[in-house]
Parts: C-alpha cells; structure tokens; sequence
C-alpha cells in the first residue's frame, strides 16, 4: 500500500563528495534558497580521507521545491553519492 506525503515534511540527506572536489561554501549557497531545518554542515571524512559528507535538512512545501531541492543537490561540487 502506497502513502502518499503530507506536506510541509522535513528531508533529512547526507550528500557524500570527493574530499579533492568539495567547495562547502558553493554547497551552501546552493541551498540558501531553502527553508533550511539546520544550516548545511559539514560531518566527517571518510576513513580514508577521500570522502566527505554534509548534512543536509531541508523543510519542504510541496513537490515542485521537491523536485527543485533534488536539481540542486545534483549540482553539488565532486557529488559521489546522496543518502
């Protein structure tokens, strides 16, 4: 059985870069235009130090700012993978 969201709702992503290619201030920028939960932080690198993550939550009104959240996030510098 299939749910359908009730907006607002608040998405909670972890956006995973390659360390080399990370520029957090373009990432926060990116994300000014959101009603943004918590600022965009950085967490830890990865073990190896090739990765780094941000956090990201993100209060959204309804599916259109879905759908432009999800462009954005498409355009983070070194985007590896989204969680």
């Amino acid at each position: 059985m299939s749910e359908e969201l009730k907006f607002p709702v608040v998405a909670h992503h972890r956006i995973i870069v390659n360390a080399a290619e990370k520029d957090f201030a373009a990432t926060q920028e990116l994300f000014a235009m959101f009603d943004l939960v918590e600022p965009v932080a950085e967490a830890r690198a990865s073990s190896g130090g090739k990765y780094v993550s941000f956090g990201l939550s993100v209060r959204l009104n309804d599916r259109g700012e879905m759908a432009r959240l999800d462009e954005q996030i498409k355009l983070v510098p070194g985007l590896k993978m989204v969680l």
